[in-house]
């Protein structure tokens, strides 16, 4: 029988921590295709995590009784780390959530590890793409399966749900559509509040021309419009998230004469792959 990858190296390279109620979690750092070892540090008291990954190229893992995380960034030089890993993690326990970042962090879960290998070597493969847009909008095909119940009742006409949706009026003036009312229960207000002047509502960005696009469609077919959309969005801390939703554009006319539509939108899987 093949001896395992913790069987082979210095027990002194394990450090023991506790993450939140988890006890017994291991956590290893692998550099240049290696896990380090005692006279090859991967860390020192100078480099964060943060610098480890992106500069260094290191990547870490951490298993415990309820999986394994890998967690890297794409383009630093953690090949052959990575390589190492996708054949070490028949000996770590499943399930396998890879973290990583690219643009932004993301996050893929697998329950064999045979998934999660295939997929390391997929990003491995893909690693010289360099992903330059935020936003990506893909008109959705409604007749699927996993749309929310809340889009499906908007998109059958049963119910705009005032207090869930955010309307956008175009304004002659600028010559853009803009939020002039934020639902309570909206997904935005959730988030950033129901203040038009927000994140996702300011005009310009390139997250307001990705998706608003489609508004214009909207309005000159007069019939509403399914999509998936994966954007990159700073959140009111100040961070960058990458957020997958589904929305529904409905068509609308509150005063004579005004382009306008209600949008209604949920966080949910979305069928857009980037890499």
């Amino acid at each position: 029988m093949r001896r395992s990858y913790l069987e082979e190296r210095r027990p002194v390279d394990l450090q023991r921590v506790q993450q939140g109620n988890l006890v017994n979690t291991e956590v290893h750092w692998v550099r240049q295709g290696r896990l380090c070892g005692v006279g090859n540090p991967c860390l020192d008291q100078d480099a964060g995590e943060w610098q480890s990954l992106q500069r260094r190229g290191l990547v870490r893992v951490v298993s415990g009784p309820v999986g394994t995380e890998i967690k890297w960034a794409t383009f630093s030089p953690c090949l052959a780390s990575l390589f190492f890993i996708s054949d070490w993690l028949s000996d770590l326990p499943a399930p396998y959530m890879l973290r990583y970042f690219l643009a932004g962090w993301f996050e893929e879960e697998f329950r064999a590890p045979e998934e999660a290998h295939d997929r390391i070597i997929d990003i491995i493969a893909r690693s010289d793409i360099h992903l330059m847009r935020r936003v990506f909008v893909q008109q959705g095909d409604p007749a699927r399966n996993g749309m929310p119940a809340s889009l499906r009742c908007a998109w059958g006409g049963r119910d705009e749900a005032l207090d869930r949706s955010v309307d956008c009026r175009y304004d002659e003036a600028v010559g853009q559509f803009r939020v002039i009312r934020v639902g309570r229960q909206s997904t935005i207000a959730k988030l950033w509040g129901t203040e038009p002047s927000t994140y996702p509502c300011a005009n310009g960005g390139i997250y307001d021309r990705a998706v608003g696009a489609a508004y214009w469609d909207v309005v000159q077919t007069g019939a509403p419009r399914y999509d998936h959309v994966y954007a990159a969005m700073r959140m009111p801390a100040g961070e960058l998230v990458w957020i997958p939703y589904q929305r529904v554009i409905l068509p609308g006319e509150w005063q004579r004469g005004t382009r306008a539509v209600r949008v209604l939108t949920e966080i949910a899987k979305v069928d857009i792959s980037i890499i």
